[in-house]
């Protein structure tokens, strides 16, 4: 920017801190895993998923319930 290096890294800096981009590197994991780690990371996201997917279930018969009721 106009010659001005350290102006423009700092431009830079501020447009990703708003974006988000520097949190979505930081959560990247830049490190090996251990298996023991994978394998309690591969059922914590299994259980989430789970978790998720029985919500979505039981919101999906409540709606039914709701519209069938009103029909």
């Amino acid at each position: 920017m106009n010659g001005n290096l350290e102006w423009a890294l700092t431009v830079m800096q501020r447009k990703m801190t708003s974006s988000g981009i520097e949190r979505m590197i930081k959560r990247q994991q830049t490190h090996h895993l251990k298996s023991s780690e994978k394998r309690i990371l591969a059922r914590k996201n299994l259980e989430q998923k789970l978790r998720s997917q029985d919500l979505a279930r039981k919101l999906k018969a409540v709606l039914l319930k709701k519209v069938s009721s009103t029909v």
